[in-house]
């Protein structure tokens, strides 16, 4: 048998960590000498404590080692918890790096004026527009994505002819996390025959659009909404219709999204 300070340098675990498995009954000692109170621990111990430390350094809490340490040698048990693991580890990362990734974003926005990103504000007379759209509620507003495929593979098995540009417009009356209802449209020369979700359609004149044009990538959305906002507050209006973007320059127009070019628009009224 061996006291906690030779079992830990054994082992190669501090004695705070021995105690710590001791009072989450994760490890505790074979037996405690019950004239000096001194922990003592079994070589017989030492598998157990590794399956411990290895657990733990995959990312596995005290209460999930406390429920895998039983079936640690069940490998099919092990297989799926092992696997369950690997997909939150995976989840995280992708977590991670999409917060390195707006580090990044705003760290290049230091490194370059405002100014060169975000235009001014305009007061537009908006035409209508003839458009094949698309509208679905999809699982979060970077889905987006996915609606433009379906549409850009109607539009070539189909093929129509589209102009220029592209709007995404946001039917909700409010932001929301899931299940966001999301329509997206291209100017078309011609109106078609609409085929299920794939609508023909007229986009209204809008007589008073506020609008604001931003250069880059669409994470400029945020610095152009916030002039925008001010820019409606200080000219006395207040926001009458549901916001839209055109993307004046988007991916399929050109290669580089430091080329990009979207303008936000939305109808307002004077209060």
């Amino acid at each position: 048998m061996f006291r906690i300070g030779e079992f830990s340098k054994l082992v190669r675990v501090s004695a705070r960590m021995l105690r710590y498995y001791d009072k989450c009954n994760l490890l505790c000692p074979q037996e405690t000498d019950k004239f000096t109170g001194y922990r003592l621990y079994s070589a017989a111990q030492i598998p157990v404590l590794f399956r411990i430390t290895t657990l733990r350094d995959m990312g596995f809490g005290v209460e999930e080692i406390a429920e895998i340490l039983p079936v640690f040698n069940d490998a099919a048990q092990m297989r799926k918890i092992l696997e369950r693991k690997r997909s939150e580890i995976y989840a995280s990362i992708a977590e991670e790096q999409l917060k390195l990734d707006k580090i990044a974003a705003l760290s290049g926005s230091f490194e370059k004026e405002s100014a060169n990103m975000v235009y001014n504000a305009e007061l537009k007379n908006l035409k209508a527009v003839k458009v094949l759209s698309l509208r679905e509620n999809i699982p979060a507003y970077k889905a987006e994505g996915e609606l433009w495929g379906k549409l850009g593979k109607f539009i070539a098995e189909n093929k129509i002819e589209c102009e220029q540009g592209g709007y995404s417009i946001y039917h909700d009356a409010e932001y929301k996390e899931t299940d966001v209802d999301v329509e997206i449209a291209v100017p078309v020369a011609h109106s078609g025959k609409s085929e299920g979700n794939f609508i023909y359609k007229e986009l209204e004149a809008i007589e008073n659009a506020a609008t604001i044009r931003f250069s880059g990538p669409y994470e400029g959305y945020g610095e152009a909404a916030e002039k925008l906002a001010k820019w409606v507050e200080d000219n006395g209006y207040v926001m009458d219709g549901i916001l839209r973007g055109l993307a004046v320059a988007s991916p399929s127009d050109v290669a580089s999204e430091q080329d990009y070019l979207t303008e936000l628009q939305v109808g307002v009224k004077k209060v």
